[in-house]
């Protein structure tokens, strides 16, 4: 029981960390369309073109185009 219970929470924080690195990336992608006035999907290929090209994961690369434009990591704000 009590692994079971350290897995789930341990799942718990893999699914917040994750889409708390979705919310940087769509973020970055918003920038991107924004500079570029490009769609959604056209930004996309532009983040994973550029974490590709650099052999770097793609939440860092949208990490960096936040940072870009002098603006802190978007907060992800779960409810209890």
């Amino acid at each position: 029981m009590a692994v079971r219970v350290a897995h789930l929470s341990d799942t718990g924080h893999q699914l917040r960390a994750a889409m708390s690195s979705r919310t940087t990336i769509d973020v970055a992608a918003g920038i991107i369309m924004g500079q570029n006035r490009c769609s959604h999907d056209t930004a996309m290929t532009i983040l994973k073109a550029a974490s590709s090209g650099r052999n770097r994961k793609l939440a860092d690369v949208a990490a960096a185009v936040v940072a870009s434009i002098g603006q802190e990591l978007p907060e992800t704000h779960f409810d209890s």
